[in-house]
C-alpha cells in the first residue's frame, strides 16, 4: 500500500495524528530517503508496527496480485521490459488505489491534520535518525506534501503516470522508456476499473 491507503487503514482504528503518522513512517522515509534507528514515541511505533502488518496482508491480497500480474501479461509483449512492467504492476496498483480512496472525506481530513501535526509539534524530533541530515529531509517532506495536490491527484491517470516515471526514475533497472508511457497508461485505465470493483472487498479484508 501507498502512504495513503495505510492512513485509510490507521483511520479504521483512530485518528489520532501521531499513530497515522506512524502508519505511513515507512513510506516517508523511503520517500525522503531516510533511515531511523528508533521511534522514540510510543504511539509512532504503534503505527509503524500496523503498516508493516498492514503490508503483509495486502501484498497477498488477491486483487493485487491480480493486478500486478495483469502488468506483466500486458505490458511485457508491447516492449517494456519485464522488471519495469513488474514495477509498474506493483507501484501504479497502489497509486491508483489511493487515488480510489482518496473520495473518503473522512481521511483526507485525518491527513492533512497529520501533516500539519507533524510540522507543527516537529514530529521529526521523536525519531533517533541515522544520519545527521535525516530529520530535515523528512520535514522538508512533510512541506512538500502538505503543499501537494495528493491524494486526489492520484485519480488522474496522467498524474499517475508521472508519478511512475518519476518513482522509478530511480532505479534505472526499472525505469520507463519514452515508448513505454502510451501502453502504461493504457494498463493503469484498466487496473483502475479492477481495483474499483475490488476496492470495498479488500479494505474489508484488511479490516
Amino acid at each position: 500500500m501507498n502512504f495513503f491507503g495505510h492512513a485509510t487503514v490507521a483511520c479504521m482504528r483512530s485518528e489520532e495524528p501521531r499513530f497515522l503518522l506512524g502508519a505511513m513512517l515507512p513510506d516517508f522515509g523511503s520517500m525522503a530517503g531516510t533511515r531511523f534507528d528508533a521511534l522514540l514515541d510510543p504511539a509512532l511505533a504503534r503505527g509503524v508496527e500496523l503498516h508493516h502488518e498492514t503490508d503483509r496482508l495486502f501484498h497477498a491480497a488477491p486483487p493485487f496480485r491480480v493486478a500486478c500480474a495483469s502488468a506483466l501479461t500486458v505490458l511485457e509483449p508491447q516492449g517494456v521490459g519485464r522488471a519495469t512492467a513488474r514495477a509498474v504492476g506493483h507501484v501504479g496498483s497502489e497509486l491508483l488505489l489511493d487515488g480510489l480512496l482518496s473520495f473518503d472525506e473522512r481521511v483526507r481530513n485525518a491527513y492533512a491534520s497529520s501533516l500539519r501535526f507533524a510540522l507543527d509539534e516537529r514530529v521529526e524530533r521523536s525519531i533517533a535518525w541515522k544520519g545527521p541530515a535525516d530529520a530535515e529531509r523528512l520535514r522538508t517532506l512533510f512541506v512538500r506534501l502538505h503543499a501537494a495536490p495528493l491524494p486526489e491527484g492520484y485519480r488522474d491517470l496522467d498524474f499517475v503516470c508521472d508519478r511512475l516515471e518519476h518513482i522509478l526514475a530511480r532505479r534505472p533497472r526499472l525505469s520507463m522508456k519514452p515508448d513505454d508511457r502510451a501502453p502504461v497508461r493504457a494498463w493503469l485505465a484498466d487496473a483502475a476499473q479492477h481495483l474499483e470493483r475490488e476496492c470495498d472487498a479488500l479494505l474489508q479484508a484488511l479490516r
